[in-house]
């Protein structure tokens, strides 16, 4: 494939660009505390900025092939970039609540248009099927990073079942490797419940079982509609 064909590709395929950099995130935040033993102070959210980029580069792709009002959507885009960057400068623990709330914002955003593009499709194709599977990752995204806006501002709502230290010297933890609580979150979106993370907080609780419910609701209505959508799309091209 030339160079011209491979950017063609990608351009034809915004949901599979955005559920590539979603999978990406999916498997490599857990493991971004390995980073520091690498990198010597590179802890926090600066270890998710590289992954959060990716995500917001593919969103920014899928709005301007999916979505009006381009100019709209860059802008916003590059205001969640420029504040992930300066996040990765600016350290002070007061700039974690900025960077967690632009990104909920506009990923927020980026999850209707995907959602309204997926039930909105006539017809099924490899593209959509991809946009199908971005909804349900971008959720447990969103939900993992709103665990660490509670966990920031609750200290000790979450808590790890074999740490005995202090709520403080946890959220420090956390705080320090979110990818802790982004993990929580697919764990609980998909009801795997390993029971490692625990929600310790009355808000922890609320917010952890509304997660599996959307979970388990979202795959029943996506299967449902893509499913009739492809009945339908069988029986018309019979006729």
């Amino acid at each position: 494939m030339t160079k011209k064909g491979f950017w063609i590709a990608i351009s034809r395929h915004p949901f599979g660009v955005l559920l590539l950099a979603l999978l990406l995130m999916l498997v490599l935040a857990p493991s971004t505390s390995l980073l520091e033993k690498w990198i010597p102070g590179f802890s926090g959210m600066a270890t998710l900025a590289p992954l959060s980029l990716f995500v917001i580069g593919a969103s920014m792709l899928m709005l301007w092939k999916r979505a009006h009002h381009h100019a709209r959507h860059m802008f916003a885009g590059a205001i969640v970039i420029l504040v992930l960057m300066f996040g990765g400068v600016v350290t002070h623990h007061s700039w974690i609540p900025v960077q967690l709330i632009v990104q909920i914002l506009f990923l927020s955003y980026v999850l209707r248009i995907v959602v309204r593009s997926v039930f909105r499709a006539k017809i099924i194709t490899s593209d959509i099927l991809c946009g199908a599977v971005s909804v349900y990752l971008l959720v447990g995204v969103l939900a993992g990073l709103v665990f660490v806006l509670i966990e920031y501002f609750s200290p000790g709502s979450f808590r790890v079942s074999n740490w005995t230290t202090d709520p403080v010297t946890q959220q420090a933890s956390f705080i320090k490797d979110p990818g802790w609580l982004l993990y929580f979150s697919f764990v609980t979106l998909t009801t795997v419940g390993y029971g490692d993370v625990l929600p310790a907080s009355a808000v922890a609780r609320s917010a952890s079982v509304l997660v599996a419910v959307i979970g388990q609701v979202l795959l029943m209505v996506q299967i449902a509609r893509l499913v009739g959508m492809h009945v339908a799309q069988e029986t018309e091209s019979k006729k």
